[in-house]
C-alpha cells in the first residue's frame, strides 16, 4: 500500500501510534540505511567522510536542542555549554581515572543533565527573550569556570588531550570506522526522539509549548517538565560534547564557546519545522 486510508482502520493504540504505518514508509526507511550504511562508506574520499562524522556529531546535539527549543518552547543560547561539561567530564574521566569510552560516554550526559535541569530553574518564572539571556549568562559563566579551573580544564591551555575509543578491544581510528561509530549514535537519537515526542511526556511538552496555562489548568506539572526538558536536552549536548572530544581527540573550551550555541539555534530554526521557527520569533519578540 502507497497511500494512506481514508478514515482511521486502526484496531490498537499500538498500530496507530507506530512511526511507520505504511509500506512505503519503511521502504524508504530501509533505503536510507542501505545508502548510509554501504554505500557511502565505500565510495567516499576520506575528506567527505569527515564532513558527514562532523554532520553526524551534530545531529545529536541539535535533536537536543530541538527537543528544548522546538518541542517545549524554551529558548537557549547556552547549549554549548552543556557540550563542554559533557566534554569535560568524560576527558577528565578517561585521563584521570583511565576509564573506557562506553563509561565517559554516559558519565558526560549525565553531568550535562545534572547542570542543565540547574542552568533551567529560572525557566520557572521566566520566558522568552529573558530566558534567553538568563541562558546566555550561564553560557558565559561555564565558560568561566572552565577556563579558571585548572582541575577541570587541564592547565593554561585549558584542553585535555583524550585516547581513541575502542570497540570490542579495537582502536576505532579510521574515517570509515568512525563512520560507522557516529551513525550508530545518530540513529540511536533520532529514533530516541521520535519515541519521546509521540509519548506522554512528549505531549506534555507540546501542551506546555502552545499553551502553558491551560497544560497547568487540565493537570500538567509545568515546573517539573521544564526542567525535565532541560535535562534531556543538555544530556543530549553533554553526548555531543563527548563524541566530539573523542572525535578529535582532545577537549578544548575553544571548541564549545557562545559561537557555537548560535549555530546549533540556527540548526534546529532553519531545518526544523517552521513550527519551531514561528515559535521562536514569538517567543523573543
Amino acid at each position: 500500500m502507497l497511500h494512506r486510508e481514508s478514515g482511521v482502520f486502526k484496531t490498537s493504540y499500538a498500530a496507530d501510534m507506530a512511526l511507520y504505518p505504511l509500506p512505503i514508509a519503511r521502504w524508504t526507511v530501509a533505503a536510507f540505511i542501505l545508502l548510509f550504511a554501504v554505500i557511502l562508506p565505500l565510495s567516499l574520499h576520506d575528506y567527505y567522510l569527515s564532513i558527514i562524522n562532523l554532520s553526524l556529531i551534530a545531529i545529536v546535539g541539535a535533536l537536543g536542542l530541538n527537543i528544548l527549543v522546538g518541542y517545549t518552547g524554551q529558548i537557549s543560547v547556552g547549549h554549548a555549554a552543556f557540550m563542554s561539561v559533557g566534554a569535560y567530564t568524560a576527558a577528565n574521566l578517561a585521563v584521570k581515572l583511565d576509564l573506557p569510552f562506553w563509561v565517559t560516554l554516559p558519565a558526560g550526559g549525565l553531568m550535562a543533565a545534572l547542570i542543565g535541569a540547574i542552568v533551567g530553574i529560572p525557566s520557572l518564572r521566566i520566558k522568552g527573550l529573558y530566558l534567553a539571556i538568563a541562558t546566555l549568562a550561564a553560557q558565559l559563566i561555564i565558560e568561566w569556570i572552565i577556563n579558571h579551573t585548572p582541575a577541570i580544564s587541564g592547565g593554561a591551555q585549558a584542553s585535555i588531550q583524550v585516547p581513541r575509543p575502542t570497540l570490542a578491544g579495537y582502536e576505532i581510528r579510521t574515517q570509515g570506522q568512525l563512520y560507522f561509530f557516529l551513525l550508530s549514535f545518530a540513529a540511536l537519537a533520532i529514533v530516541a526522539t521520535l519515541n519521546l515526542v509521540r509519548s506522554r511526556i512528549g505531549r506534555a511538552f507540546v501542551a506546555i509549548r502552545d499553551q502553558d496555562i491551560a497544560a497547568e489548568i487540565i493537570g500538567i506539572n509545568i515546573y517539573r517538565y521544564k526542567l525535565l526538558s532541560f535535562a534531556i536536552s543538555s544530556f543530549y549536548a553533554g553526548v555531543c560534547g563527548v563524541l566530539y572530544t573523542y572525535y578529535f581527540g582532545i577537549a578544548n573550551y575553544e571548541q564549545f564557546q557562545i559561537g557555537v550555541s548560535i549555530d546549533y539555534l540556527a540548526m534546529i530554526i532553519i531545518g526544523a519545522s517552521a513550527r519551531c521557527s514561528a515559535r521562536f520569533s514569538a517567543q523573543c519578540s
